[in-house]
Formats: structure tokens, sequence, C-alpha cells
């Protein structure tokens, strides 16, 4: 059953999944809503239940708080009959709607989700959470996935590798504040990453507990400090996944840490370059360029030919510039250690 509801302000009680002990109201938007009021007044939008002589919020938590710092001291509510699962649903949808931005806002909603459908400890089965708060999308049939397939969206992948981080200390918190859903997304997923292949080259490899949590230690490191570098404007978001990588190297080193990852990362990145020379698509348009040079005979085709050549030389360049400073590094290094058996 649906109906609005004119409510004193006095009797509303937040979403009980709302944490904002931890996870306060958003000032700015706050503001913008009391001069919204101020302008046009109180948008309806403000969904709730009825608990006894109370209303709970669902949805429109910010809302209701600008009305109240505004001065108001009624509020219609469209009061519905929701359970638990739906007041989370509703939490996930006024958060991914408005405060996408705001990436603790959507962690918190991700937390009371968690703890609401394993309150035991259980295994945590991050799509089913997803699921609950509608943050999922949908994956096209591919290879032998015949059928439609539900994955998490960017928000829950963020959500859950931060979640993660948290609960193995890891990460705190206040380490995420203003910090975008995306940039977070590709410093955490990566930090996760990480920490599960040291799990998995410590298996591997036979090695010493110490080692495998003291690199760990240095991708916790290296995520903070590369949000403090994205909150500062210093890289690229394009660049923030091998920025913790290099960041959890440059941190391993300082604190003379054995760090199997960097071992990790040059053998992919090694192995990406040797695909791209022996398979890359371009190299077989080139080819095929190449194939019919001798046919040219149109000024624009031959301006099309001596812009690929320019292009080329342009990659030539940074190749050989990248691996003059690879040879620069070996020669350092194998000095550093001739200096050593000295």
């Amino acid at each position: 059953m649906t109906r609005i509801h004119t409510t004193s302000i006095e009797n509303i009680d937040p979403n009980p999944f709302r944490r904002l002990g931890d996870y306060p109201y958003v000032e700015r938007k706050i503001e913008a809503l009391q001069r919204s009021i101020s302008d046009v007044g109180l948008w309806e939008g403000i969904i709730g239940r009825q608990v006894g002589n109370r209303i709970e919020l669902a949805f429109g938590h910010h809302r209701a708080e600008a009305a109240r710092r505004a001065g108001l001291t009624e509020v219609s509510i469209i009061v519905r009959d929701l359970t638990d699962d739906e007041m989370l649903a509703f939490m996930g949808r006024e958060n991914m709607e408005d405060y996408n931005a705001d990436f603790l806002t959507l962690l918190e909603t991700w937390e009371a989700a968690a703890d609401h459908l394993y309150p035991d400890g259980a295994t945590i089965q991050p799509v089913e959470i997803a699921k609950l708060l509608g943050w999922t999308q949908r994956r096209a049939p591919s290879g032998r996935n015949v059928t439609e397939q539900v994955q998490m969206n960017q928000t829950a992948d963020a959500c859950n590798s931060a979640h993660t981080l948290i609960r193995a200390g890891h990460v705190e918190r206040g380490d995420l504040h203003d910090m975008s859903v995306y940039n977070a997304r590709e410093i955490l997923t990566r930090a996760s990453a990480n920490m599960k292949r040291l799990d998995s080259l410590g298996k591997k490899g036979k090695r010493p507990a110490a080692e495998i949590e003291g690199a760990k230690e240095q991708v916790a490191r290296a995520v903070k400090t590369t949000l403090d570098e994205t909150r500062a404007g210093e890289v690229a978001t394009r660049g923030l996944r091998g920025r913790v990588d290099t960041n959890t190297y440059i941190h391993a080193k300082q604190a003379k840490v054995k760090s199997p990852l960097f071992a990790e990362f040059g053998r992919v990145l090694a192995a990406r370059i040797e695909g791209m020379l022996s398979t890359d698509v371009n190299a077989e348009k080139l080819k095929e360029m190449t194939s019919v040079l001798s046919m040219i005979d149109t000024e624009e085709d031959q301006q099309i030919v001596d812009r690929v050549r320019f292009y080329l030389g342009q990659l030539s360049e940074r190749a050989d510039k990248w691996s003059t400073r690879l040879q620069q590094g070996k020669v350092v290094n194998l000095k550093s250690i001739e200096g050593d058996k000295s």
C-alpha cells in the first residue's frame, strides 16, 4: 500500500541501515538543497515506511535534512510497506542517482548491504550484494556463454574492493575521502588483484609467509600514496593502475622488502609486447599497406603514407627511449652488484 503522509519533521528517522556516525551527510548537497527550498520549495520524492508512530526514511535523506535546517516543521512523504531488503535497495539507488562522485557514501551502502546479507561472517558473494542494490549491468553472450549474464557495475567493483581491503586492515575509510567512483575503482581493484596475486605467487613459489605479508604492506602503502597523488592531480586517470604497481615497487625498495610483484607485472608487460609484435592487427594493416606502395599514384595516398611513416617514427623514438632507460637501469644495477662484491 502506498499513501502520501504529511508528518512532523521531528517524527522522521533515518534509514536503519544508514551509518551517519561513520558517513555523515554531504554538506555541499545539503547547502544546494537548502537554496532550492528557498527558491522553489521542497520537491516531492521523500520515501519511507511507517514504524509505530514514526517514519523511517528509505529515500531522500539529504532532502529531509535540508528541510529541517531550512526551518520547515512538516514534510510530505510517500509511505510504503517496505521490507529491509527494499530499504537497502532504495538506499542503493538514492546514492547512485545523487552522489556518484562521493565514493564514501556509496561504500556505506555496500557495507550495510553486506552486513545485512551476511550477518554471521559467511563467505560474501559480491554479486548478490550488487543485485540487491541494483548495481549491476548486463553482459552480452560471448564464447561459450550463450546466455546473457548479470555482472557487477563499476560502482560495485570499487566498493567490493574497498570493503575487502578495509576488512583485511590494508586501507582505512578515511583514506578514501574526496575520491570519485572511477578513480577509486582503478586504484582499489588493482590493489585487490595484486594482493590476490601475491597469495598465488606465495603458494606457487613456496615463498615465506612473512615475505608475502611484507609485500602486501607495500601494496597498502602504494594505495595510500596513489590516492594522495590522485587528489593532488599528480597522476593521469588513465595511469592509475600502473601507478599503483610503480608505487608498490618504490615502497618495497625503500623498505628493502622483497616483492615478487615487480617481476610478475614485468613478465605480463613483456608478454603483451611480444603478443603485440607477433599478432597485432595494426601490423597486419601495415603489411597490407606496404604490399601496395608501388601502386600509389595519387597525392592524397602519398600524404597518408607520409603521415603513417611520421607516427611510426615517433613510436620508434619512444621505444628507443624506454629501451635505453631499461638498459641504463641494468648497467647501474650491475655496477652496484660489482661494487658489493669488491
